[in-house]
């Protein structure tokens, strides 16, 4: 009796340290996390016409025409970040806040898929072509001051390329 005690408690160590070193052979065997984005967005930054300096805006809200998505909503922004959609060639938006009517933006754009690493998957880069269309009825211009729409980051003190220049 003690001879089968001894084996099943030897069994049961052998299967606890068995499921350990697999459970950390799994954990270490994988490759890094991916830190790097895999998202594209046009970055809109918001300037005053009078002196050419960054403006908050407050009470900002932007929605999709084509989605209907609401991606920004009765906020104060200085800085927009607008997604790029990885199957179409245009993105439309109506951009307002509580004290100007809106305004549609219209920005078209070629796509070109890239690959990251197999960490991170693969990403969809933009190349902004010409001049937003601009329905314009509070914004008194808008400007492209890079082209290349990359990856950006969604987290806080990060600092995104601009690539548009909205002045009010």
């Amino acid at each position: 009796m003690d001879d089968l005690r001894f084996v099943a408690s030897l069994i049961l160590k052998i299967l606890m340290w068995g499921g350990i070193a697999s459970m950390a052979w799994v954990a270490f065997s994988c490759d890094e996390f991916c830190e790097e984005s895999n998202r594209t967005a046009v970055v809109v930054n918001f300037y005053a016409e009078a002196d050419d300096a960054s403006l908050t805006v407050n009470n900002v809200w932007i929605k999709g025409i084509e989605n209907n998505d609401t991606l920004y909503a009765r906020s104060a922004y200085s800085q927009v970040m607008l997604p790029v959609n990885p199957s179409a060639d245009v993105m439309s938006f109506a951009i307002k806040n509580d004290t100007l009517s809106a305004d549609t933006v219209i920005i078209s754009y070629t796509r070109r898929d890239g690959f990251i690493s197999s960490e991170c998957g693969c990403v969809t880069y933009a190349e902004i072509q010409g001049e937003p269309d601009l329905k314009r009825h509070s914004i008194t211009r808008m400007e492209v001051v890079n082209p290349s729409v990359s990856t950006v980051s969604y987290r806080q003190g990060v600092i995104n390329a601009e690539n548009i220049r909205i002045y009010y």
